[in-house]
């Protein structure tokens, strides 16, 4: 509204000026609405680079989030710029998960990337985005043909994620690819793996010499997916 009121002022500004006949009341209404194109202005170029009439309102959500490698949890990053604090984290959530496209955040020095790990069940992604908006409707009215409403001013993503998850950047993950489907590394794995389970359930069966079946099971499962994070990341400390 306040730049179509400009339009009006300077108009009228300049029809006073011309075309009334009695020059000191047509001066006097000119001045008038220049000072008025002047207050305008200066409130539109207030409310541009000085945001007046806005204050600064946070949402916060949470979501789950799955894994963008099937088979194994990782969360990827992919680093931008040269101090670390660019990075731009990639991933997924439930709804996208056959999605062509995973979901990433944004590469903006105002966006703060944070990583919690935390076996307290699925992974999450906590976002906190902060963005200017009009105080009132009365604001929204006279500012709002600007199209600065909702202008994003910064955001805190935390990931948290379990032990049994790996954090890479999108380079190490591939070279860890490659590095898996050597036959001599799933040779070494396969039977370190094996020692590392038959040692866990002998250990679980002398802590619980009644164990069933079923425990026996669930432990030999947990001892495998261990194993096979700890083995990750051990690949991870070799990579290059």
């Amino acid at each position: 509204m306040i730049q179509i009121s400009i339009l009006i002022f300077a108009g009228l500004a300049y029809y006073f000026a011309v075309f009334i006949t009695n020059k000191k009341v047509g001066y006097g209404l000119s001045f008038t609405f220049v000072a008025l194109f002047i207050l305008s202005i200066g409130l539109l170029v207030g409310n541009e680079y000085n945001h007046i009439g806005m204050e600064k309102v946070t949402k916060d959500r949470t979501v789950q989030i799955s894994t963008v490698q099937k088979g194994s949890n990782v969360l990827l990053y992919k680093p931008v710029g040269t101090n670390g604090k660019e990075n731009v984290y990639i991933y997924r959530t439930p709804d996208t998960v056959d999605a062509k496209k995973p979901l990433h955040t944004k590469a903006d020095l105002h966006v703060d990337n944070k990583v919690k790990v935390e076996d307290n069940g699925s992974a999450t992604l906590t976002q906190k985005t902060t963005r200017w908006n009009y105080k009132n409707g009365f604001y929204d009215f006279l500012f709002g043909l600007s199209g600065n409403g909702n202008d994003f001013v910064s955001q805190k993503n935390t990931f948290n994620v379990g032990s049994d998850w790996l954090v890479l950047t999108t380079d190490q993950a591939s070279k860890l690819s490659k590095k898996m489907k050597d036959k001599s590394v799933q040779a070494q794995m396969k039977s370190e793996g094996e020692k590392y389970v038959k040692s866990t359930v002998m250990k679980a069966m002398q802590q619980n010499p009644s164990m069933t079946k079923a425990q026996i099971a669930k432990v030999t499962k947990q001892a495998e997916s261990a194993f096979k994070v700890q083995a990750a990341k051990n690949l991870v400390k070799t990579l290059k």
